[in-house]
């Protein structure tokens, strides 16, 4: 019987020790409030989309778009090509400079006041 009290004696106070201590900690960061906490949190995350992915058109047909738009217009700005393959404008400028960079294909890149705009070496294809 002796063993019992001791048990529920020792067990009383490791509760009165552990209320007191949680009684504390939340007065020291500010929580007030008295309701229990289930003890289980759920974290939801959301993917972060740092670029847009356009699977749509391939760069052949990108490409055979820029050469029937300039065959058609004379010149392709970067806002026009972002706008027809619905790229990114720095995607759109950064594909128009890899078109010119590759000797295979006729545009070329020239500036029309503070504009950079694209154009065919030797005019319209017709």
């Amino acid at each position: 019987m002796k063993a019992i009290i001791t048990r529920i004696a020792i067990v009383s106070m490791l509760l009165a020790v552990c209320v007191t201590a949680d009684a504390q900690r939340r007065h020291r960061h500010g929580h007030t409030h008295h309701h229990s906490h289930s003890g289980i949190v759920t974290v939801v995350a959301r993917p972060a989309i740092t670029a847009r992915i356009n699977n749509r058109f391939t760069q052949d047909d990108r490409l055979e778009m820029a050469l029937a738009y300039l065959d058609n217009n004379g010149t392709l700005s970067i806002k026009k090509y972002a706008k027809i393959t619905e790229l990114t404008k720095v995607s759109a400028e950064a594909e128009l400079d890899a078109f010119v960079a590759d000797d295979k294909n006729p545009i070329i890149c020239v500036m029309d006041g503070n504009k950079k705009v694209y154009t065919l070496k030797d005019g319209p294809r017709h």
